[in-house]
């Protein structure tokens, strides 16, 4: 093994799963260090041999699920007490931002592959009630830093407030909240292309907040003029490598791409992409968009009322064009969860004196 040249051992190593990287670190010195290379964690994060996966959580819950669609195969990921009560919030490069819907604190970045974790420093404004709170994380190119960005309501006089922080930094800022934002509405926070975007609530109608990383300036996404203001709910996720705003009305789903002015990403807005009749009146019963798994079928988590009066969530394939439904019938999964698109990463976090 040791007479491997080092472009071999590459092309060798970068094309296996994960979990196998991680276990070849254990068969000698000289591919652990290979591992633990910079540049070879860089490109195993940026190869395309590392499919997209899906982590889900119970609240509470003991453990994660990271769940490989192609292979229809889960692997549960025991956690601690400090995050069994938290929520995922967001994810980026590999990096979980987990945190509570009702305290500002801990907010911490978790890679659930390397087990390695963050805790950021508490809020000054921690002691205070909150009815809302989200968080995000994005990668910054300017600064070659992570950027972590929480907006939170207080619940007190209904006060919005938008805070950032980087990782390795000591305290969050304060950034000046952009207007017409009454709460959040629950639907979480997404990175794409150097920026984070909520979906909000503005009173009589829904907003969709970006903020940019880079230049830590706030923007808000416009429709066009015969967008409906009494959607069922909105959701964001990403298609064919676009940010796509789902609209969810019940039995038709609209799919609207964000689209931006120029190459800088000014003045977005999101154009119509794709209707479709999904033939069903889930009445009672949820059906939220997870991701698009092709070009022709989309990950469903639906959820209804079991005979005990019970929630109960499944994962299903739905493909428009053919109005065919397809449960995954995948085992191991909890009764109710939150699930996100994830790719696994070997990145490893800053150093810091809250890594535990």
């Amino acid at each position: 093994m040791d007479d491997l040249l080092g472009d071999m051992l590459f092309e060798i190593l970068h094309k296996l799963p994960i979990e196998s990287i991680l276990t070849c670190r254990a068969v000698c010195k000289t591919w652990k260090d290979h591992i633990r290379d910079p540049w070879f964690i860089e490109e195993v994060g940026n190869s395309c041999h590392q499919s997209m996966r899906l982590i889900l959580k119970s609240l509470p819950g003991s453990h994660l699920t990271l769940l490989d669609i192609e292979g229809c195969r889960t692997r549960q990921i025991p956690i601690d007490e400090m995050l069994e009560v938290l929520q995922i919030m967001c994810t980026c490069d590999g990096l979980l931002c987990m945190a509570s819907a009702l305290n500002l604190d801990p907010v911490v970045i978790y890679n659930p592959i390397t087990r390695e974790r963050v805790i950021l420093p508490s809020s000054s404004s921690s002691e205070q009630p909150i009815s809302s709170h989200e968080v995000g994380i994005g990668f910054d190119p300017s600064s070659n830093k992570y950027k972590v960005v929480r907006a939170y309501t207080i619940s007190e006089g209904r006060v919005k407030r938008f805070e950032i922080i980087s990782l390795g930094e000591r305290s969050w800022r304060r950034l000046n909240a952009p207007e017409g934002i009454v709460d959040c509405d629950g639907s979480g926070v997404v990175f794409y292309k150097d920026a984070l975007y909520w979906t909000m609530n503005g009173g009589h109608s829904t907003l969709i907040v970006q903020f940019n990383l880079s230049h830590e300036t706030f923007h808000m996404v416009s429709f066009p003029d015969y967008f409906p203001s009494d959607h069922a709910s909105l959701g964001l996720i990403e298609v064919g490598g676009c940010l796509t705003l789902v609209e969810n009305t019940g039995s038709v789903i609209k799919l609207w791409r964000l689209t931006t002015a120029n190459a800088t990403g000014d003045n977005p807005y999101f154009s119509l992409l794709d209707t479709y009749d999904m033939h069903v009146n889930w009445g009672r019963s949820s059906c939220e968009f997870v991701c698009a798994l092709n070009q022709e079928s989309y990950l469903l988590q639906v959820g209804f009322r079991n005979s005990r009066d019970r929630r109960q969530e499944y994962l299903t394939r739905y493909s428009p064009e053919e109005i065919q439904y397809s449960n995954l019938g995948i085992h191991g999964l909890p009764p109710s969860f939150k699930i996100v698109c994830f790719k696994p990463s070997l990145r490893p976090l800053p150093a810091a004196s809250s890594v535990a």
